[in-house]
């Protein structure tokens, strides 16, 4: 019993890593026994896996084809940018009534490894900074509910992201973005970190729909 939640826990774990990295792209079965085969366990734990992937809407489930990473869609990417943002907001506030500047250093931290990453033109670190600063949102506004809320958007975004990286500029509009809305947080401006932060997401949506809508004939 241990040894079958064990082989559970690692094939979950390195399905998700595998699928939000974009090993596996979108509209591609994963077969049972390929991943057998990789991780040499059995097909149980596997399968259990899966499912809890397709439970977070990171696989879909065909009628007796197994399991697909679905196709990314520009409705799909709107709502889930919309649903996000709000989510965001909401953190924001919180971070506003509840935080001092000086506990502001996670969201520093992370915009000061993006123009790192800029610097040296390296996405793959951009992309990890980005993630981090979102994160780091969530964590400060003390809001456990709202974490845990935010976390399959916040997954699915890093999907997205992962596979449309190198078809986007260099970041520098989003880290200097980011990088605002921590100085209005730290200035206790809540009016200017909201629509700093509104306005960040509707340009990076707008710019990743562009992507998609470039490649909605073709699987990604």
């Amino acid at each position: 019993m241990t040894d079958n939640r064990t082989n559970y826990e690692i094939a979950y774990t390195s399905l998700k890593r595998d699928i939000l990295a974009g090993s596996y792209r979108p509209g591609v079965s994963i077969s049972i026994g390929d991943v057998e085969k990789r991780l040499g366990m059995s097909r149980t734990p596997i399968r259990l896996a899966l499912q809890r992937l397709s439970e977070e809407k990171l696989l879909e489930v065909l009628p007796r084809q197994g399991f697909r990473v679905p196709l990314i869609s520009r409705k799909e990417l709107r709502d889930v940018q919309e649903t996000l943002a709000g989510l965001e907001l909401t953190a924001i506030e919180c971070i506003h009534n509840r935080r001092s500047v000086s506990e502001l250093g996670p969201l520093v931290d992370a915009v000061q490894k993006m123009g790192t990453a800029n610097a040296q033109g390296d996405l793959k670190l951009w992309s990890e900074a980005d993630a981090e600063f979102h994160a780091a949102l969530f964590s400060l506004s003390g809001n456990d509910v709202l974490g845990t809320c935010a976390n399959q958007f916040l997954e699915q975004i890093w999907r997205i992201r992962t596979l449309t990286r190198m078809m986007r500029p260099t970041p520098v509009e989003s880290t200097e973005a980011h990088a605002a809305l921590v100085q209005a947080l730290s200035e206790r401006d809540l009016s200017a970190a909201r629509a700093i932060h509104s306005q960040q997401r509707s340009r990076s949506a707008a710019e990743i729909d562009r992507i998609l809508e470039s490649l909605e004939t073709t699987v990604i």
